[in-house]
């Protein structure tokens, strides 16, 4: 069982270990919260924004808004801007595709498209998993009041009730 604090937690602290230059957060905050210094060498948010595949809390996907944002200077044109985005957004894919992490998958890339020059920003719609969620609860904790004599199986497409005369034993399996 992993708690998803930790996971996150160690989804930052890869990133910065990785790329120290730039400023690593859990805290979204508004582009007015930031000084312009603050933002030049890269600041990279994630955001937990729920969890796919509910139903089966071992193998749980959870998915990730991830905004970096970086400022270009006063003097920046368009191009100056989306070079810049384009440079971070490939550190981001290189460590979600690296095997630091290797279980993110981007989904979806926005940018400013040169729009807030001197600023700019991406936003990555990501989803990470399958992580294992569940509880460390033992509901056999003695064990089965009783075990079968024998376990019956088939191979496909031979399976389900229809086949049910057509399975065997497990210990007629032999070795392949």
């Amino acid at each position: 069982m992993q708690d998803l604090n930790v996971i996150l937690n160690n989804i930052i602290q890869m990133f910065q270990q990785q790329y120290p230059e730039r400023s690593v957060t859990r805290n979204w905050q508004d582009r007015s919260a930031y000084k312009n210094s603050e933002l030049e060498p890269g600041v990279l948010t994630l955001v937990y924004t729920g969890e796919s595949l509910i139903g089966n809390a071992y193998a749980t996907h959870v998915n990730l808004l991830v905004i970096g944002r970086v400022y270009c200077g006063h003097h920046a044109q368009g191009l100056d801007v989306e070079q810049r985005e384009l440079t971070f957004l490939k550190q981001w894919r290189d460590f979600c595709t690296s095997s630091l992490v290797g279980n993110i998958s981007i989904q979806r890339v926005m940018t400013s498209q040169q729009q807030e020059v001197p600023d700019g920003w991406f936003i990555c719609e990501c989803v990470a998993g399958p992580f294992d969620l569940g509880a460390e609860i033992d509901w056999l904790s003695g064990g089965p009041a009783e075990f079968p004599d024998t376990i019956h199986v088939s191979q496909r497409p031979d399976i389900g009730l229809p086949n049910q005369d057509d399975y065997f034993p497990v210990s007629d399996l032999k070795d392949e």
